[in-house]
């Protein structure tokens, strides 16, 4: 065996230094594995965010979605009644007009009562319902009737000489009624 000192020390100086490189060697995978995790925590806290925010416009464009539909149906709505109100003299005299061509054939206004077809169209697409049809007798209701005359009492037999309109349960126009008629209505 060699006994000189330089090799011991040699030794032990290799020695050291190889556990020195291995230690740094397992900091150094230990210091990876970290910032491994750091970088796979701060993706997964990143995607979490972005998840988050997708969530929170999915349900922004939900609530929008919902508020223009209420927005188109309250601008259906407001279009209907503004119609109606300009076009409610014609809708309330028009059925009394037809009735009357049709108890007189002779009158010239025969021929225009077939241009107001569409008019029904309209109220039908609408869903607006006649109070009544024109020159039908019915008990008086005050409600649904407008009477000619102060003195006509609920559940009385009126005559209907101009129809009214309703939307369910909401009266657009009450129906005009009278006790009688200003000619007599036509044969059934």
């Amino acid at each position: 065996m060699v006994n000189d000192p330089n090799l011991f020390w040699f030794g032990c100086v290799l020695w050291l230094v190889s556990i020195w490189l291995i230690f740094s060697l397992l900091r150094s995978d230990e210091a990876k594995s970290d910032k491994e995790n750091d970088t796979a925590a701060e993706k997964r806290f990143q995607a979490e965010a972005a998840n988050e925010k997708i969530e929170a416009l999915r349900q922004e464009c939900l609530r929008l979605r919902e508020e223009l539909q209420q927005q188109s149906t309250q601008l259906k709505a407001e279009f209907e009644n503004a119609t109606f109100s300009q076009l409610q003299t014609l809708l309330t005299n028009y059925p009394s007009v037809r009735k009357m061509t049709e108890a007189k054939p002779d009158l010239p206004a025969k021929n225009l009562v077939a241009l107001f077809a569409p008019l029904d169209n309209v109220l039908e697409s609408w869903g607006y319902e006649r109070i009544g049809s024109a020159w039908e007798q019915v008990p008086f209701n005050p409600q649904l009737h407008q009477p000619d005359t102060n003195d006509i009492t609920e559940g009385e037999l009126v005559y209907i000489r101009f129809v009214g309109y309703r939307d369910g349960s909401r009266i657009l126009s009450p129906a005009k009624v009278s006790r009688n008629l200003p000619i007599s209505p036509p044969p059934k």
